[in-house]
């Protein structure tokens, strides 16, 4: 991130104005990923009678300028699978001709030649694609549909080729961990950058299923020893807070309306079919609440002596907790557990308190989590 990037992001988050939102603009999928955080994508009745209820194009036309109009710069299209919604270019030649840099978070098993040229012309300027294998077992296993490795791939190849800027999301996930350093060589020989993500929550929906996917301390410690020690976070020295962008730099809107302070933080805020987004950003007590929590309103966090070491994200804590400010003692989350395995490679590998701030730049390819 370039040092004007950073200046306009912290002056964001200071000044409360929403330049990063993640639109929802459906809830179908054509996967079925096995953590999939709106809901159990084994239940087949939720998408159908969802879809009745979805925004229509003129109400996403209308939350488009509303949310310009407040300072959003990067919009992001997501889903369920954002492909699938029909007027997906028109909202994108909306957004970027109202000044908005558009991306499109997507499984990428869509990104046929004809989708890659329609979004390519619609303005789009990156596209997130979700990857959860090296290989066709692991990851068709996983979204439960044969072929979408090779499809996925694909997908991403041709965006890339045809000069979309593409990033591939890496879960770190039980049944691949063992396959991290492939997934990084595929990346590699493609040419896309990707990020990784230890982190998955509850769903939406409430089901706990999700979590059987995650990895244990052992393959966590493992892995950050090992591939993934270009991507060990950066320390934050003399944190004093825990709070992240929710409600201040960062929203989402869901497929119904729904303002969150994030789209993985589930607290419905306003809805758009009823206020203005104007209003709901500005005057939502929920919100507001958000934006006046202080260090001391964290329990678990505000004595954690792994707190500089931490990526907390308060969606997965209130997914997992139900407690936005949770957990209430140091344990209660997978977080806490994350935070001290990278406090302890840190220590060992830098000397502890004396370990340097920042850490070797990692290779080109790779995106710091």
């Amino acid at each position: 991130m370039g040092a004007h990037l950073v200046r306009l992001q912290n002056q964001a988050f200071e000044q409360c104005i929403p330049i990063n939102v993640s639109f929802e603009v459906t809830l179908r999928c054509n996967l079925k990923c096995a953590h999939c955080y709106n809901f159990d994508r084994g239940l087949a009745y939720f998408p159908d009678r969802s879809r009745e209820e979805e925004l229509t194009d003129a109400e996403i036309h209308r939350i488009l300028d509303e949310i310009r109009a407040e300072g959003c710069l990067f919009l992001s299209f997501t889903g369920g699978e954002a492909l699938l919604r029909p007027g997906l270019t028109q909202f994108i030649c909306h957004a970027v001709e109202a000044g908005m840099a558009v991306t499109i978070k997507s499984n990428g098993s869509l990104l046929g030649k004809e989708t890659v040229d329609r979004i390519v012309d619609a303005g789009a300027s990156a596209l997130d694609v979700s990857l959860y294998g090296s290989e066709p077992g692991t990851h068709d296993a996983f979204v439960q549909i044969p072929g979408a490795f090779c499809r996925t791939v694909e997908g991403a190849r041709r965006a890339h080729e045809a000069g979309v800027r593409v990033r591939f999301s890496f879960l770190i996930l039980r049944q691949n961990s063992h396959q991290m350093e492939a997934m990084m060589e595929l990346a590699a020989g493609l040419g896309i950058p990707y990020n990784v993500d230890p982190q998955i929550s509850t769903r939406h929906d409430g089901s706990r299923s999700s979590l059987d996917n995650r990895v244990d301390r052992e393959t966590l410690d493992r892995l950050f020893h090992g591939p993934l020690r270009p991507l060990l976070p950066r320390v934050q020295e003399g944190r004093a807070t825990v709070q992240c962008s929710c409600a201040r730099s960062v929203c989402g809107i869901s497929a119904f309306g729904e303002v969150y302070p994030y789209i993985g933080a589930p607290v419905p805020s306003g809805n758009l079919r009823r206020s203005p987004f104007h209003d709901i950003w500005w005057n939502s007590g929920t919100l507001r609440w958000i934006r006046d929590l202080r260090l001391e309103d964290f329990p678990a966090c505000r004595s954690c002596t792994h707190r500089d070491h931490c990526r907390r994200s308060s969606g997965v804590i209130l997914n997992n907790t139900g407690l936005y400010n949770g957990p209430e003692v140091f344990g209660g989350d997978w977080t806490c557990m994350q935070a001290e395995v990278f406090h302890r490679i840190h220590d060992e590998t830098y000397g502890g308190k004396d370990a340097p701030a920042v850490h070797p730049k990692p290779p080109s390819d790779v995106l710091p989590l």
